[in-house]
């Protein structure tokens, strides 16, 4: 099995009710693997080097509904009807989704409904992750009293860090790193964790912003951190189509990824890696206009 996961190592099955195939082929012209081929007029289930993935394109093709697929957290229950066009986002609607976008970090006094962020897990669930989303986690934490539990721990370590490396640890340091690495920890990194800190002490959180609910989106070895952040990105899309406001938080996991005994009280998975949290809640601040963004560069070759 070329293909493996954290959970489900095992390749998928493919059952295919013969009586009910109308032999039009399309499952083994859509199949990734070469799982299924047509031979001699008919649907083969073949040899393959990758096995089956348990993708289920193959039954999301089947105009007969003759395909079915099991294993790898999958079964034909999964299958749901697809929306039609007039249901689904036009590009000026999705436009308009991330134009109306922002960074939210003032939220309302009032908490988040279980539900709402129940929703969003489920939307960014689907999220088009470059692997399927069992092997990227969530840890939601709700409830400002216990976000601020995470605060202090995650704080608490920033308060080492800065004691550690003091400006002359960095200084001595610069021989030995990239000019990127040295520039980021003294212009940034550094500067971040003071901030953070000392804003602890005034009783003020720079870290989470008050939030009433914290995700953090970890991911096994098998997956990547982008599989984690495109996620995170879903969640935060998610977060504003039903009116929430949502901020991606970096500054969380890498305190997370280097204090196990952390993870372990956080409920991260062994193995696992925390890769960015998302903040969460509603809007204290409505903006009344977008701006637009640009990448670096965009080239094109035809």
């Amino acid at each position: 099995m070329a293909v493996i996961h954290s959970q489900y190592p095992e390749a998928g099955r493919v059952q295919i009710d013969e009586g009910a195939c109308r032999l039009c082929g399309e499952c083994a012209a859509i199949c990734p693997t070469n799982v299924l081929r047509m031979h001699d007029g008919r649907v083969r289930i073949c040899d393959s080097p990758l096995e089956c993935i348990a993708c289920g394109h193959c039954m999301m093709v089947c105009p007969e509904q003759s395909i079915a697929v099991t294993g790898r957290g999958v079964s034909a229950e999964d299958l749901l009807p697809l929306p039609p066009m007039e249901a689904r986002a036009t590009a000026d609607a999705l436009t308009a989704l991330l134009h109306g976008r922002r960074s939210v970090r003032h939220f309302t006094a009032q908490e988040l409904d279980p539900a709402l962020l129940d929703r969003i897990m489920l939307m960014a669930s689907s999220a088009p992750m470059g692997i399927p989303p069992w092997d990227v986690g969530c840890i939601i934490v709700r409830g400002r009293d216990k976000v601020q539990q995470l605060a202090a721990d995650i704080l608490e370590r920033y308060a080492g860090f800065l004691k550690l490396f003091k400006p002359w640890v960095l200084a001595a340091m610069r021989p030995f790193v990239r000019r990127t690495t040295y520039e980021q920890f003294r212009s940034f990194i550094r500067p971040l964790a003071e901030m953070y800190v000392a804003g602890r002490r005034e009783g003020t959180d720079l870290l989470f912003y008050g939030a009433p609910a914290v995700l953090i989106f970890h991911h096994s070895p098998y997956a990547d951190t982008c599989d984690a952040a495109i996620a995170c990105t879903y969640a935060m899309l998610a977060a504003e189509s039903l009116g929430l406001g949502a901020t991606m938080i970096g500054a969380a996991a890498p305190i997370l990824v280097r204090n196990p005994g952390l993870c372990r009280k956080w409920g991260v998975p062994i193995g696992h890696t925390p890769a960015i949290a998302l903040i969460v809640g509603h809007p204290a601040v409505h903006f009344k206009r977008a701006i637009r963004r640009h990448f670096a560069r965009v080239q094109t070759f035809s």
